[in-house]
């Protein structure tokens, strides 16, 4: 039964990343149709923050740590598969409400439209980035199954240090377009864990 769990949670798992990537890949590839027919000049007035690759490029390292210092199955425990089953869920879940929230403002990169609206509807009302806590979820629900605890450890610092790499680079840019109004919201709500300012 234990192990049967933890191989059926693996599956989930899999089926859940496989969601995750679907949702972005339709979202971004949406965005960028509807973009495409923008005026160019109109983009030179967007606000950029490039070394948020740097961050996103953190973050894909410690996703990475996850899958090279594997456990044996064995060492999982049905406590484990079980909140890896519901964490993975619930992210993707969360990943299409933000993206749906934000429509065609969702970019890769960092970057503020001049016609950009500051978005605080929807997970946005619970954490300013919730498609980062999103990505934290399918991490960890991958950890959970799979990953040395030493690994998830390093993972979660590398992790925790390209997200708030991302985050200071969005929020500046943010904070440069909306000013006050910004800086209102991004002391009422948390950056991507909830209950943690």
């Amino acid at each position: 039964m234990g192990l049967g769990l933890v191989h059926f949670s693996l599956s989930v798992v899999a089926l859940f990343w496989i969601a995750f990537v679907v949702v972005f890949s339709v979202n971004h590839a949406r965005v960028r149709r509807r973009r495409g027919v923008e005026d160019a000049s109109a983009r030179r007035n967007d606000l950029r923050a490039p070394v948020s690759m740097l961050g996103l490029l953190l973050e894909g390292v410690a996703i990475g740590i996850l899958f090279v210092f594997r456990r044996p199955l064995e060492a999982v425990s049905g406590v484990e598969a079980a909140a890896a089953m519901v964490i993975a869920p619930a992210s993707v879940l969360l990943s299409w409400y933000a993206l749906r929230h934000l429509g065609q403002q969702w970019r890769v990169k960092a970057v503020v439209t001049e016609g950009h609206e500051l978005v605080t509807t929807g997970p946005y009302r619970l954490v300013r980035h919730p498609i980062f806590l999103s990505l934290f979820g399918m991490a960890l629900a991958t950890a959970l199954l799979i990953t040395q605890w030493a690994a998830i450890v390093a993972a979660v610092l590398v992790y925790i240090v390209g997200t708030e790499i991302r985050i200071r680079a969005e929020d500046r840019i943010l904070l440069e377009r909306f000013g006050e109004k910004f800086r209102r919201y991004q002391h009422a709500v948390p950056a991507y864990l909830p209950f943690l300012r």
